[in-house]
């Protein structure tokens, strides 16, 4: 008797594994096999992010220090300003990353931490159901959308964060269970990795809300009651151990200085509305225009989702770099309403085309398991020999490779670098992070770089006056003690100073171009211009623009 309940558990588990087996290498299995690895290669790029340098120089500062920073050692011109280091955490890490793998190694993390994002987003969506295809079209669909953004920075961070807090909440709503207690130590890490874990508090804080307004207006499918409250109990403990922070309970109004910031609305690229006209945005409009019409045809929409599709469209409209929540928090509900419209879809299209009973209903024949394994093993070894074809050259790009070389100011800070003493720049506001990070070892200081914050709005809008070469640029740059001037070829403020009186041009590659006062010049002891090696970064470089009129003394 005991031999024969024994035989028949493992019959159990052999038939599960079989199924198990024959579900992962049917087609949609493989289609979704497909779809994960296929996710992989938006989010994977080489540093793009201005900000990136500065983080990384702030990190290693920490380590030397062996604390927070209290004061900005980057500027001459806001050095005074208390300095709160929101991303101190990952700063360190940056500089522990650099320090064991170079470069390599944080596009290597950041990339897997966002690849990790969009599984816990369809994790979420998988609480609902979907037929694969609809799943892996739906988050097709929603890693294009977030081609913007994409790419090894910090925001990666907050947007697998949030993907996760959404995914164990929802899970909670369906299924109970005490996982959602997961995000109490997760919090105590957001809030030391990156300002920006106050959106997590807020989606809870916007589920609820929905969920007991959803409830008075009987709407469908709301969560019980009963699992309300434990939500209210994480919500309270995840703010309170996010005070866990070297910058203290502070950290918690942080973040909204920036939303209040009219300055860096206004001014900083990454915080402008998303541009309709950029290919690049236009599937990010295209899943929204369809979502709103699904939702329309469905006529059938959680609580908790309205609301979340609403809060993180109107973020996305106001700025571009939260286009990472609304495919954080909206692709699932994409899923959903595409899944609920499906069945209704189908029967349309076989109206239309009116074919057989006999056509319809044919069985099909599943090939051999042993043929399945072997395809699904080739498919999965193919798109994988794509992927790491596609990771190793970002990976190995180093911060002086022609590619950051055409971005941000690499030669120029090499020869800035060979100046006898310290000098006072005053910079384009996107490369202040790599001159920090290039020169500040040096002592030299930039008039601005990427922490909005910490500039303070008078400081944006005194730059924006001198970038824009608004009457009385000129003084703006003397009275701050500036010794020379390096900004981009071609742009209003270079093509003034070209032919400005008492400005002397010094130095041009084909990225930059430099000018000093011309009272200045003789003091300062600049270095000669290089004679870059032929074939070498810098050499290649120049050819784009050669150095007419440099003057040396």
């Amino acid at each position: 008797m005991m031999g024969s309940v024994a035989a028949e558990g493992v019959h159990e588990q052999r038939s599960g594994f079989r199924a198990r087996l024959d579900s992962m290498t049917a087609p949609s299995g493989l289609f979704i096999a497909a779809v994960l690895v296929i996710m992989a290669l938006p989010v994977t790029r080489s540093i793009q992010d201005p900000d990136f340098w500065w983080h990384l120089r702030a990190g290693q500062l920490i380590i030397q220090h062996g604390g927070l920073l209290g004061n900005d050692p980057f500027t001459y011109t806001v050095a005074n300003h208390h300095w709160t280091m929101h991303e101190w955490l990952n700063e360190v890490f940056f500089a522990v990353e650099y320090a064991i793998g170079g470069l390599g190694l944080i596009v290597l993390i950041l990339s897997a931490v966002t690849w990790l994002g969009l599984l816990a987003v369809m994790q979420k969506a998988r609480l609902r159901h979907p037929g694969r295809g609809v799943l892996g079209l739906g988050m097709l669909i929603a890693v294009v959308a977030g081609f913007p953004i994409w790419g090894p920075r910090v925001q990666m961070i907050t947007f697998a964060f949030s993907a996760l807090t959404l995914f164990l909440v929802e899970r909670h709503l369906v299924k109970g269970g005490k996982a959602m207690w997961l995000l109490v130590p997760l919090f105590v890490l957001w809030s030391n990795l990156h300002g920006e874990f106050v959106i997590g508090l807020g989606f809870m804080a916007v589920i609820l809300i929905a969920e007991l307004i959803g409830e008075r207006l009987h709407m469908p499918d709301p969560a019980l009651r009963s699992r309300l409250l434990p939500v209210l109990y994480v919500l309270l403990a995840c703010t309170a151990v996010s005070m866990i922070n070297l910058n203290g309970p502070g950290i918690l109004f942080y973040a909204a200085g920036t939303q209040a910031s009219s300055a860096q609305q206004s001014l900083i690229e990454e915080w402008f509305s998303p541009s309709f006209h950029d290919w690049e945005v236009l599937v990010y409009g295209v899943m929204l225009l369809s979502l709103a019409m699904l939702i329309v045809f469905n006529r059938r929409i959680r609580a908790r989702d309205v609301a979340l599709v609403l809060v993180t469209t109107t973020l996305s409209l106001q700025s571009a770099r939260h286009i990472e929540l609304i495919v954080a928090a909206a692709t699932p509900v994409y899923i959903d309403q595409l899944a609920l419209a499906t069945p209704r879809l189908r029967a349309a299209l076989r109206r239309l085309r009116r074919a057989p009973a006999a056509a319809r209903t044919r069985t099909r024949v599943q090939p051999p398991l042993l043929f399945r394994l072997t395809a699904c093993t080739l498919l999965l070894a193919g798109l994988g020999g794509v992927y790491v074809a596609w990771l190793v050259p970002k990976m190995q790009l180093q911060p002086y490779s022609l590619t950051y070389a055409q971005e941000f100011p690499v030669c120029a800070a090499q020869w800035l670098s060979e100046a006898p003493q310290p000098l006072k720049i005053f910079n384009q506001y996107g490369e202040g992070g790599y001159l920090a990070y290039a020169l500040s070892s040096h002592g030299d200081k930039v008039f601005i770089f990427g922490d909005a914050a910490l500039m303070g709005d008078q400081m944006l809008l005194t730059y924006a006056r001198v970038e824009t070469v608004t009457a009385g640029w000129d003084a703006v740059i003397r009275n701050a003690g500036t010794d020379i001037v390096l900004y981009d070829n071609n742009t209003p403020l270079a093509d003034v100073m070209e032919h400005a009186a008492g400005w002397t041009k010094v130095y041009q590659d084909g990225l930059s171009v430099a000018f000093v006062p011309t009272d200045k010049l003789a003091s300062l002891h600049l270095p000669p211009v290089p004679d870059w090696a032929p074939g070498s970064v810098c050499a290649r470089q120049a050819k784009a623009t050669p150095n007419p009129g440099v003057q040396n003394q």
